[in-house]
């Protein structure tokens, strides 16, 4: 039974709770706090999630996290330092509950009981029953959002028709966890579903200037040898793919391996098609690993055989039910030469097709072209008969039967180009682009500037010769300025231009609330003069913030020596940002800075 807002105070009383007396708006919940906010009893605690201005920035996330449950409760796991053990706790901090109910008040009463540890040192000591390990806990050592069912000693109070969703946070630019937002959700369908939840969620944390940890950063780079540029060259394929049979999206999936075993981490993709739903599944990869074989391509990350199904089913993560349009899957699991045994399950979704058996040949004729290294997980070769699971009805359907001599003829002829096909670039031919721009080269040459670049390198060419300087008369004040809004869709908001006239280079860093401006000489334009001269004007001392620049690949590349320095200078994009060293270092008034040059 749904209570007032006067009720549902006074299952609070003694404690004052305080919230916003203007009705929330629809679809949001209602926000709640207390007079003694992050003053944890027996508290010696200075962590950072405990100060006011977290505590605001978790309101307003809280406050703007859209969903459409019938029964919702967010509340924030705080570090803190009790009896000089490191624990999680919600007591004191903000929640959020929609509608007023007395099942989700005494949850959030019982829930404030209880704290978690996280001290590493003290994982094992004499037990605590009101202690506990798991939940917002295993967020916050693993940086990584999950979601489950609530712990056993909470369900009286709900039923088993509800989920936990745990999700740590982070400052923008920042590897530190400051706390985990645990968000329990009721299982009764309604239009919103999970990867929805996510999306607002996510949309939410960072208006309010948090962000979340991604699942990008458990890619196994360091072990996995050519990951990288795999990587790259499937990011590229997909995008050809996309564009020239019209699907939705297309993304592709690795195996993960941790504690509770096996699950799958989203590698890349491309969203074609950015209608309504399709942005909100692409989008819930990136947040979160997913079980394996719980899904169309996660299965087939399991046992490497190919599905297709004309007509996606909704589920608890999405609802491609009445209101979207009707949409296919098609998912294989590939590998390539250059990383081994390494699997990776390949999804793509359109709006329905007809001829699908001839629109299967067609996709999978393009990916070949674009990645003539890879080959499936079986071991067949893309283009020979291949037998693929229909999930409509249960049966198998065969495609490219007996289509052998056709495909490898089509390959041949094909007017497809794909950037990720390798091109040998001798020196000599490099050469006779010196005297235009990297860029310019790169296109005169039909390659990538990251390749341009690679390549250079292969073959001893450190700097490149670009054109020289145009005279200016000395009366000329005009600067050459590097829009990067119509560079980059989606640019970081706050990144400013990066300036070069005839001698002096000019940039722009954002610290805080404060906006500098530097001028150095070009020829004193070094890696060593510029960290100087950030770190003297923001007040930071050389060793306590890092450097670095984009890319052409869009990747952020840490910036330590004057040749970085001339790779940001001679890039298209000329973007760079100033962020903390690993440990955490404190802006103006106890604040943490992010910085953007």
């Amino acid at each position: 039974m749904n209570l007032d807002i006067s009720e549902f105070l006074q299952i609070f009383s003694p404690i004052s709770l305080h919230h916003h007396h203007s009705e929330p708006q629809y679809g949001h919940p209602r926000v709640f706090w207390s007079e003694s906010e992050g003053c944890e009893n027996n508290s010696s605690s200075a962590d950072l999630a405990t100060t006011p201005m977290i505590h605001e920035m978790i309101k307003s996330a809280l406050s703007n996290t859209k969903h459409y449950w019938c029964f919702f409760l967010g509340q924030f796991w705080a570090p803190v330092t009790i009896d000089s053990r490191r624990l999680l706790s919600t007591s004191d901090q903000p929640f959020a509950v929609r509608p007023l109910s007395n099942n989700l008040a005494m949850y959030r009463l019982r829930s404030e009981k209880y704290k978690y540890n996280i001290d590493a040192n003290k994982l094992h000591i004499e037990p605590d029953h009101m202690i506990l390990s798991g939940g917002p806990a295993t967020a916050f050592f693993n940086c990584r959002t999950s979601i489950d069912k609530p712990q056993e000693f909470l369900l009286d109070q709900l039923n088993d028709e509800f989920i936990s969703v745990m999700v740590p946070v982070c400052l923008p630019f920042q590897s530190n966890c400051i706390g985990v937002l645990q968000f329990t959700l009721s299982l009764d369908f309604s239009p919103d579903r999970l990867a929805h939840f996510l999306f607002y969620m996510v949309e939410a944390i960072k208006k309010a200037g948090l962000d979340v940890f991604y699942v990008q950063q458990l890619i196994p780079y360091q072990t996995i040898n050519c990951l990288q540029v795999t990587k790259d060259e499937i990011e590229e394929a997909l995008k050809v793919v996309c564009e020239s049979h019209n699907l939705a999206l297309a993304q592709v999936w690795i195996p993960y391996e941790h504690t509770k075993g096996l699950s799958a981490i989203k590698l890349t993709g491309h969203l074609y098609n950015e209608y309504y739903d399709f942005e909100r599944y692409f989008r819930f990869g990136d947040v979160t690993p997913r079980a394996i074989g719980e899904e169309l391509p996660l299965v087939t990350l399991k046992d490497y055989e190919s599905r297709y199904i004309s007509l996606l089913q909704s589920d608890m993560y999405m609802n491609w039910g009445s209101g979207f349009c009707p949409s296919s899957a098609f998912a294989i699991c590939l590998r390539s030469n250059d990383t081994g045994d390494f699997n990776y399950a390949f999804e793509f979704l359109w709006t329905k097709h007809a001829s699908y058996i001839i629109f299967l040949e067609a996709i999978l004729l393009t990916l070949k072209r674009c990645l003539p290294r890879f080959k499936f997980a079986s071991g067949a070769e893309i283009g020979d008969e291949l037998d693929v699971h229909n999930k409509d009805d249960r049966t198998e359907f065969k495609i490219f039967q007996r289509k052998r001599s056709v495909v490898v003829d089509d390959i041949a002829h094909s007017e497809v180009i794909c950037k990720t096909t390798p091109k040998v670039l001798p020196r000599e031919v490099i050469e006779k682009q010196f005297g235009k721009t990297m860029k310019e080269a790169a296109e005169n040459l039909s390659v990538s500037l990251s390749t341009l670049k690679r390549k250079s390198k292969e073959h001893g060419i450190s700097v490149w010769p670009g054109p020289k300087p145009t005279k200016r008369n000395r009366n000329d004040s005009s600067v050459i300025q590097i829009n990067t809004n119509e560079e980059e869709h989606g640019a970081i908001e706050g990144i400013s231009t990066l300036n070069l006239n005839k001698d002096v280079l000019t940039l722009k860093a954002e610290y805080s609330t404060k906006i500098i401006k530097l001028h150095l000489p070009i020829s004193q334009a070094t890696f060593v003069a510029i960290e100087k001269e950030i770190g003297m004007r923001l007040k930071l001392s050389v060793g306590t913030f890092e450097l670095e620049y984009i890319d052409e690949d869009q990747d952020w590349i840490s910036l330590t020596t004057d040749e970085d320095m001339n790779d940001c200078i001679q890039s298209s994009r000329k973007r760079m940002r100033v962020l903390p060293s690993p440990q955490p270092i404190s802006g103006p008034s106890g604040s943490l800075g992010t910085f953007s040059v």
